[in-house]
């Protein structure tokens, strides 16, 4: 079989499979998206995503993921399942890509089997690498070269059919096939998703992951920045705000993944209380097991619980809170629901405010002190300055 005839039926048996756009290009390295790579890393972009300096080096080179590596396969599936329903009293959002199962989990063993069928169609047995998100490579560059998408302002991969609510994966394999015209339609943005930022955290084709909701409540797992907090609104996990302004995300169509359903995960929102409930990361991760939440651990849910219900004014949500503040053994969600506590009434808890003081973690006692200064008063001095 030729090269062309092979080509193409391999991704015709990638779509049978479920996959709902498939491309192939080249393992030349990405040239143009490493230095802008380079950019956004040092120019402090970047964050707390220690794992993105740490790989900077290979990520624009396929080669170095797999040497024997002769073209990618390119892959996408749309996660899309709509518009929010009305959001319960006492609900905090979570992003679209978190409704269902982990894609993690969901994606790979089809993978393998396009795999398979590529073997069946070749003849013979291949090498290959199938990864989605899981290993240091570019994967919006690797699909943009393969045509499955252009590049939006929002720094997402946008696919014509699908817009930008899609996930990305990859094949490098030993099959010389021919490569797909790469994507150089620019982006169709009105630089809405720039405008309607919460936190101003984009410029064109660049993200601050600094200022970012879903980096802080998924990736963040220590104290937010107080002034960030209000800015996130009802969002618990994530947040879709630059996609749900994107034009290119218009009369999108749903997937017919039945894993990315929210029936099949934790669904569009969760109880707050429930959250503030969790006594411990045992009953966290039996909760919810197999579903993208598990990635902010505990500890991040319950804080990023602690931010919404002070942001929506939850009432029934203080008594938890207040418990959280004096007794949670996580210094991190003390300090958040102290912080959440004032945003209700510094005064009605001025006593456990004070009392923050005086805690063992110096993450709390400088929330309280800041609170507190907030106030007008100091209050006394915070033990980690005493020590000092």
């Amino acid at each position: 079989m030729d090269i062309k005839s092979l080509t193409s039926e391999i991704k015709s048996s990638a779509l049978a499979l479920g996959f709902h756009a498939a491309g192939i290009t080249s393992v030349e390295p990405f040239k143009m998206d490493e230095k802008r790579l380079e950019v956004w890393i040092d120019g402090g972009s970047v964050a707390g995503l220690q794992y993105m300096r740490d790989s900077r080096e290979m990520r624009a080179k396929p080669l170095q993921l797999m040497p024997e590596a002769r073209s990618i396969l390119s892959l996408a599936v749309s996660y899309y399942n709509g518009e929010f329903d009305p959001l319960p009293q006492g609900h905090g959002r979570i992003a679209r890509y978190a409704w269902g199962r982990d894609y993690h989990e969901v994606i790979p063993p089809r993978l393998d089997q396009v795999v398979k069928e590529a073997e069946r169609i070749a003849g013979r047995g291949i090498q290959a690498r199938c990864f989605t998100d899981a290993v240091p490579l570019l994967e919006r560059a690797a699909g943009k070269r393969a045509g499955i998408g252009r590049a939006g302002l929002n720094t997402l991969l946008i696919n014509d059919r699908f817009g930008s609510w899609i996930f990305l994966a990859e094949i490098l394999w030993d099959l010389e096939l021919t490569p797909d015209p790469r994507e150089t339609r620019a982006c169709l943005s009105a630089n809405d998703c720039i405008r309607k930022c919460p936190t101003n955290a984009l410029v064109a084709y660049r993200v601050d992951a600094g200022k970012c909701i879903s980096y802080h409540t998924i990736e963040n797992h220590g104290v937010i920045e107080r002034s960030l907090r209000k800015r996130f609104g009802d969002w618990l996990y994530g947040c879709d705000v630059c996609q749900e302004v994107c034009p290119h995300n218009n009369r999108i169509e749903r997937t017919d993944w039945t894993e990315f359903q929210p029936a099949s995960g934790a669904g569009q929102s969760l109880s707050l209380l429930e959250v503030l409930d969790i006594p411990d990361e045992d009953h966290f991760q039996s909760r919810f097991a197999g579903t993208p939440l598990l990635r902010t651990g505990r500890r991040g849910l319950v804080r990023n619980a602690c931010i919404v219900a002070a942001n929506i004014r939850f009432e029934a949500a203080v008594p938890g809170i207040s418990s959280l503040a004096e007794g949670d053994p996580d210094p991190v969600v003390r300090t958040h629901a102290v912080g959440a506590l004032a945003e209700f009434s510094t005064q009605a808890h001025r006593a456990t405010i004070e009392k923050a003081l005086k805690d063992p973690a110096d993450e709390v006692q400088a929330e309280a002190a800041a609170i507190l200064a907030e106030a007008g008063s100091s209050g006394p001095t915070p033990t980690s300055t005493a020590r000092d």
